[in-house]
């Protein structure tokens, strides 16, 4: 089965979800495909990376900009959207970083939450957020699919427990920083090769601020670790496409998960 995958990496407009939605709208009309079955956007796409500005940027899930926005994407090209991520509440909860999953129809069909907030040097997502209690995979026509946002990456715990409940295709969000770019790109190819997945990075790429850049590099990564598809640092909907049947038949040669211990102990001496 082959999947039509387009993802967007933008440069964010800082706080302006208007313009940022006017971005992407532009970027997947001059990709010209029209019938993509799965449209993924980067982690805060919506208003860039500032903690402190996080919680005054917030909007209820349900009649936000974001929703209609995604909502409508769906009805227009018909495809799946992982929707990257706003900060965004429900009634009566705390502001989160949340990515809305629609199906074809214009469902809103799953949300995530993002496990784990990133904490470096001060810069704490935690201090304006609160954080998911749960991983979250997406039963579609096109294949199990496992989502995660940024710094989740370097929790191989959680990726592995994808694989085992039969993920095709893992999915990672990011808006992560160019200083620890050589880290990303290694880690997505890990996931992928060890959970023998198809692993789609998608990251906003330009300025965090005055001092820092985005990592940008959005990449294709099929179930051996290899580059399909990628960019650098340009503003573009990259289109893909994707052969789960060659990883199921791989999966069948080199059963890694298959020969995996339930449990493993350790004799220390």
């Amino acid at each position: 089965m082959s999947v039509k995958v387009l993802l967007v990496q933008l440069e964010a407009i800082a706080g302006d979800i208007e313009g940022n939605i006017r971005k992407i709208t532009g970027l997947i009309e001059d990709s010209k495909h029209p019938n993509p079955d799965l449209i993924i956007l980067p982690e805060l796409w919506t208003i860039g990376w500032n903690c402190e500005n996080f919680n005054s940027s917030s909007e209820e899930l349900y009649s936000s900009k974001i929703f209609s926005f995604l909502k409508s994407l769906a009805l227009k090209y018909k495809a799946y959207i992982i929707g990257g991520s706003g900060i965004l509440k429900k009634q009566g909860e705390k502001d989160r970083n949340t990515c809305l999953i629609f199906n074809r129809e214009g469902k809103m069909i799953a949300s995530y939450d993002k496990y784990h907030l990133f904490s470096h040097r001060g810069e704490s997502e935690g201090t304006f957020l609160e954080e998911g209690t749960t991983g979250l995979i997406v039963n579609t026509d096109i294949g199990k699919l496992g989502i995660s946002i940024c710094y989740d990456i370097r929790f191989p715990e959680l990726f592995r427990l994808y694989a085992f409940k039969g993920t095709d295709i893992i999915i990672n969000m990011a808006a992560w920083p160019e200083s620890f770019m050589n880290e990303y790109l290694s880690l997505a190819k890990a996931r992928a090769i060890e959970n023998q997945n198809y692993f789609i990075s998608c990251c906003l790429t330009g300025k965090i601020n005055e001092s820092y850049n985005f990592s940008g590099h959005s990449q294709v990564i099929d179930y051996r670790g290899r580059v399909v598809l990628g960019l650098e640092y340009e503003e573009k909907a990259l289109y893909s496409e994707i052969d789960l049947e060659e990883m199921k038949q791989y999966r069948q040669q080199m059963p890694i998960l298959k020969d995996t211990k339930s449990q493993y102990k350790i004799m220390e001496k």
